[in-house]
């Protein structure tokens, strides 16, 4: 057997070997690192070949090291693999080979830390052992992620009827009353759309609180999926205003709700209800297995950031899937400690300054859903009877089986920069 690593420029062969993995990832993907290059990051796309055969891959992106003061002569770098690498199993010789050569890539670049955030996650029996396999050569575990480690996923395999059954109510009770109330949801068509929801984004983003990418970057994010039918832009209307939107992306038999967006006005119309069930549709349509609503608290108590988000995303089922602790392979240990310290206080400070914001809103929302479950319900046709969906343990056992686990995933490198994401809704 011979094993060589070089780098792939076949978009082809990379994606069709992500997808044939069940722990592929969107975020490994060719388009992906294509994205990262037109945000002015430089990639590597490190493939591992047995005979000629791909037996592993890891899409690395090189970022500069967020110094808190510029010192005139130092450069340095880090390199990250989010959601990657991807290799066949714990001890497949393709792992520690990706490893080495990234050393060589570290070793040009100037690199502080090689950080990597595989897509193995609390569903995969073998957890354990793909972490005593990076233990083995030498990673160790940081507990702060770049990427949310836990994310919340709704297993789409059975019919949407039977989807919308198992709802809580006021989920099921909201997308019926949007729909009767006149909101409509359709596919953006024009630029004038584009922007209609990227309005909505900024609005959303003001409004929570969360980063966003420009107007054209996410306009580059449609056009890299969307030629290939494996994106969707959803505008949801009333009376001709564009009052909510969604981004989706599928990549092999996953659906990621990638960016969401909702007015401040018409809010009582509930239309991201009717917009989200109209968004497991779109996926199952292509054959999706799975779909992530990307990121929900770590740790899931209230008072945690987005934690509104999370009480919004259980609402339609599903079950929370915590991907493995962020594994950092350390050149420059002083650096790398004087820069950890700083992101810890940068994320303890953001936690202080973001719980309060939490907890009012969670309040808000308890509050605003007893009141509209102690009114009188109204006259909604009732749901056929079907099957009920499989429970979280063994949503979570087919997930391991059969899916591919996917970030969730916001596009900044930087570890201590909040992820663009969706946001709460209720």
């Amino acid at each position: 057997m011979t094993l060589t690593i070089q780098e792939i420029n076949d978009r082809e062969q990379w994606n069709n070997f992500l997808t044939s993995q069940s722990r592929g990832h969107l975020l490994q993907s060719y388009e992906w690192g294509e994205l990262n290059k037109y945000l002015g990051g430089r990639i590597y796309r490190l493939g591992a070949l047995e005979d000629g055969r791909l037996t592993g891959v890891m899409l690395l992106t090189v970022n500069p090291v967020p110094l808190p003061a510029r010192i005139p002569g130092l450069k340095l770098s880090w390199l990250y693999s989010a959601r990657g690498p991807t290799v066949e199993s714990p001890d497949s010789p393709a792992l520690p080979a990706l490893i080495e050569h990234a050393h060589k890539v570290a070793r040009k670049e100037r690199a502080v830390i090689l950080r990597i955030e595989p897509n193995i996650a609390d569903d995969d029996p073998n957890e354990h052992t793909w972490l005593a396999a990076y233990s083995k050569i030498d990673f160790r575990t940081n507990p702060i992620a770049v990427h949310g480690r836990r994310s919340w996923v709704l297993d789409i395999r059975p019919s949407a009827e039977e989807l919308l059954t198992n709802f809580k109510m006021t989920w099921r009770q909201n997308v019926r009353a949007a729909g009767r109330k006149g909101v409509i949801i359709r596919e953006a068509s024009s630029d004038a759309d584009f922007e209609a929801y990227y309005e909505l984004l900024k609005v959303t983003s003001e409004r929570d609180a969360f980063f966003i990418h420009s107007l054209d970057y996410h306009k580059e994010i449609y056009r890299h999926f969307a030629s290939k039918g494996d994106a969707v832009l959803y505008i949801a209307e009333h009376e001709g205003t564009a009052i909510a939107a969604k981004m989706l992306i599928r990549f092999g038999d996953w659906c990621w709700d990638m960016f969401g967006a909702t007015s401040n006005e018409k809010r009582n119309l509930k239309p991201a209800y009717l917009l989200q069930y109209t968004c497991f549709q779109w996926a199952q349509a292509r054959g999706c297995s799975y779909f992530d609503f990307r990121t929900i608290p770590e740790i899931l108590e209230p008072g945690e950031e987005m934690w509104g988000v999370y009480e919004y995303k259980k609402g339609f089922g599903g079950f929370s899937r915590l991907n493995m602790p962020t594994q950092d392979y350390v050149y420059r240990p002083l650096i790398y400690t004087l820069w950890s310290r700083l992101v810890e206080y940068r994320r303890a400070k953001r936690h202080q300054e973001r719980q309060k914001i939490e907890l009012e809103r969670s309040a808000r929302g308890q509050a605003q859903r007893k009141d509209e479950e102690a009114k009188p319900a109204e006259q909604i046709p009732a749901t056929p009877k079907e099957q009920p969906q499989p429970a979280k343990a063994k949503q979570k056992q087919q997930a391991g089986k059969n899916g591919k686990k996917p970030q969730e995933a916001g596009n900044s490198p930087i570890a201590d920069t909040p992820e663009e994401t969706s946001s709460p809704v209720s």
